[in-house]
């Protein structure tokens, strides 16, 4: 048996790795704001495409509805609104320039699992409407979407480990992007595996961007996104002690008896971008360290009291296509991760949609 001094001097080592593996980036050089764009991206991104497309065409040809490729549980769509207050300084550009209200709309999911029960990552999808100078990718005006997942960081931060992860599902053997012996994935696999809660409510923890975008007309200017719950509490997605054992929707049935008694709080935050090395662009597996640079309130969500579990609302928020390139040009999406989700995501949720609409539509007398 290891000696006292070799289990500590091994647990220093694996606690010295880990740091490293989660905090430096992997492309240094670069300045605030900048990207660096591969020249074989735009060759991972079709291939990408087509690869998740068949996925959907092999549900489609056993007369399946197609799910998402990400996210597919529909936990929850509420209504909000998006509230920013006055603001000075750095925090004062692009669409927080100017106090305001827009209507909003949020969907919160599960990443993998149907059932709620299961610790899963968990994600919210916000879409505010009449946004001046915004644009969704099919050319809707006044569209801005902000995407959110409950862990800080993507296991999969790059366009090649996106790729390969891609390539692993649509193989029916998702093991093997993170157990290849040939290509392990050890920090992949440790980040998935933290990721993973089960908590309370959905309105009860935190939800990060995870990628960078920018922030205002300044190019050296990049931030990342939260939202928090307004009373201070949800930083993390801790595990609660809320689930029903009986219940595979006990999520959606929280929410919606928090919506029944009273309105919901939430706050919007953007963290800068400080310094591009400890915080890269180019690496969405890399969590921005809080310390350096705290997440500041920008704007405030309120879910007012509402009906959430309603069939036909589930539905129509089933049936939308967000896209994180359905923006204000002040705050465009960055790195790779980001570029790659324009395309793959349109084209994946315009093959869905339309299968799915075919599948509930009524037959023709």
């Amino acid at each position: 048996m290891p000696s006292p001094a070799k289990r500590a001097a091994g647990a220093l080592a694996l606690a010295l790795w880990l740091g490293l593996v989660a905090g430096c980036s992997d492309d240094p050089g670069l300045a605030l704001g900048e990207e660096r764009i591969d020249p074989e991206e735009a060759a991972l991104e079709r291939a990408m495409t087509a690869r998740i497309l068949e996925i959907g065409q092999r549900h489609r040809a056993a007369g399946e509805a197609i799910p998402r490729f990400n996210q597919p549980k529909t936990v929850a769509c509420a209504r909000a609104t998006f509230e920013i207050p006055p603001h000075t300084g750095e925090l004062a550009r692009g669409l927080f320039a100017e106090p305001g209200e827009y209507a909003a709309l949020l969907r919160f999911a599960n990443a993998t699992r149907q059932d709620d029960r299961e610790k899963d990552l968990r994600g919210l999808s916000v879409r505010l409407a009449g946004v001046k100078g915004a644009e969704g990718v099919d050319g809707t005006r006044g569209r801005q979407d902000f995407l959110f997942n409950s862990h800080p960081a993507l296991f999969a931060g790059t366009p090649e480990d996106f790729h390969r992860f891609v390539s692993a599902v649509a193989d029916d053997r998702l093991w093997w992007y993170f157990l290849n012996p040939l290509a392990p994935q050890p920090k992949s696999l440790w980040i998935a595996l933290r990721a993973r809660s089960q908590p309370d409510s959905p309105l009860a923890i935190g939800y990060y961007s995870t990628t960078p975008y920018r922030y205002g007309d300044d190019e050296t200017s990049a931030v990342k996104y939260a939202v928090r719950p307004c009373d201070g509490t949800g930083g993390a997605a801790a595990n609660g002690d809320g689930a029903d054992g009986d219940d595979p929707d006990y999520l959606r049935h929280a929410m919606a008896a928090q919506l029944a008694e009273g309105e919901a709080c939430l706050t919007f935050m953007v963290q800068f971008q400080t310094d591009p090395d400890s915080m890269p662009i180019e690496d969405a597996s890399v969590t921005w360290d809080e310390d350096a640079s705290p997440f500041r309130p920008v704007a405030r969500l309120t879910l007012p009291p509402q009906e959430i579990d309603d069939p036909d609302a589930l539905a129509r928020c089933e049936s939308l296509v967000f896209n994180p390139w359905n923006t204000h040009p002040a705050h465009r999406p960055l790195g790779g991760i980001n570029r790659l989700r324009r395309d793959i995501y349109q084209a994946a949720g315009e093959l869905r949609t339309t299968h799915n609409a075919t599948l509930s539509a009524p037959e023709t007398p």
